[in-house]
């Protein structure tokens, strides 16, 4: 990650002081995830972290970063690095939780390079921040090489998820696969921005992209940016999209059966994140749904 990529990864290189490094042997294969915890406890600062995580070939991992921090009066700053390097033949995963309360401004760049017959999964959940911006990419640059990235994020009431992720194929026969989630509650504003590119010579490239944006109120707003460049003629490229509101038969549903209505609203949107959901570990995707629910109900517990 070069300092030049942007002035958030420049000011990363410039002050930070402390991060993550782990290495995975050759043919070494871990089956219990590992976890790291960042917090900030003060207002007024900035976290710098610098993760660098590195699968080597034929190896198999799964690491889960969890961020929060308590509520300030005064806004803060999250500008972390992440490098993650999939060698041949390995799969490496990358699991963010992410509850930062809402005086942080989150800034994160995020990085991946995936080589031959190699695997990368990108799966996070961004809760809570004033503003959020982030963009994992994949760079495929082995034969065979696949990449997949799910995200859900959440805008609640004055809040913005500039979210979204980045697949570049630059080898044959690679893959990508984006999915992502979003709700707005109230004023909330969730916007997807993501990069597609098959460079020429990315011979039999497949790539797909679905985004899926959940509205809950007049006043939410939900965004999309694809930038798509598909420059091989042998490619397979399919973009999706979908917006939608809550409709009064699911509610009028559910509350036959005897819920309230933010009962029945929260069901709603658990539903709706179901698919990625089952994709982050249990302890994770169980306080996930918690925060999720009181968020619902307007309590402002999310950070």
């Amino acid at each position: 990650m070069p300092v030049s990529d942007n002035k958030f990864a420049a000011l990363n290189g410039a002050v930070w002081s402390g991060g993550s490094f782990l290495y995975v042997p050759k043919g070494v294969q871990i089956d219990m995830p590992l976890q790291t915890y960042f917090r900030m406890n003060g207002e007024s600062t900035g976290q710098f972290e610098h993760t660098i995580v590195v699968a080597d070939e034929g190896s198999k991992v799964h690491y889960i970063e969890g961020c929060t921090a308590p509520r300030y009066d005064k806004n803060s700053l999250h500008s972390a690095i992440v490098e993650i390097y999939v060698k041949k033949g390995a799969k490496a995963r990358y699991t963010s939780v992410q509850n930062w309360s809402k005086s942080v401004y989150n800034m994160p760049t995020k990085r991946a390079w995936v080589d031959q017959d190699a695997n990368m999964e990108w799966v996070g959940g961004s809760l809570g921040s004033k503003v959020t911006m982030l963009y994992p990419s994949s760079y495929l640059r082995g034969p065979r090489a696949t990449a997949s990235n799910l995200n859900i994020s959440l805008a609640g009431p004055g809040t913005v998820k500039d979210t979204g992720a980045k697949a570049i194929h630059l080898a044959p026969y690679t893959t990508s696969k984006i999915v992502a989630k979003s709700i707005s509650i109230e004023d909330g504003k969730a916007i997807y921005r993501g990069l597609l590119r098959v460079n020429k010579g990315a011979v039999e490239s497949k790539s797909k992209v679905q985004c899926d944006a959940l509205l809950i109120n007049d006043e939410s707003a939900s965004l999309t940016f694809p930038h798509d460049e598909i420059y091989d003629p042998t490619a397979t490229f399919s973009h999706e999209a979908s917006v939608g509101r809550i409709g009064t038969d699911e509610l009028t549903y559910l509350r036959s059966r005897g819920l309230s209505e933010d009962e029945a609203s929260s069901m709603i949107v658990l539903g709706f994140l179901d698919d990625v959901m089952r994709e982050i570990p249990m302890e994770f995707a169980v306080e996930m749904n918690r925060l999720i629910k009181l968020e619902m109900n307007k309590l402002g517990a999310v950070g």
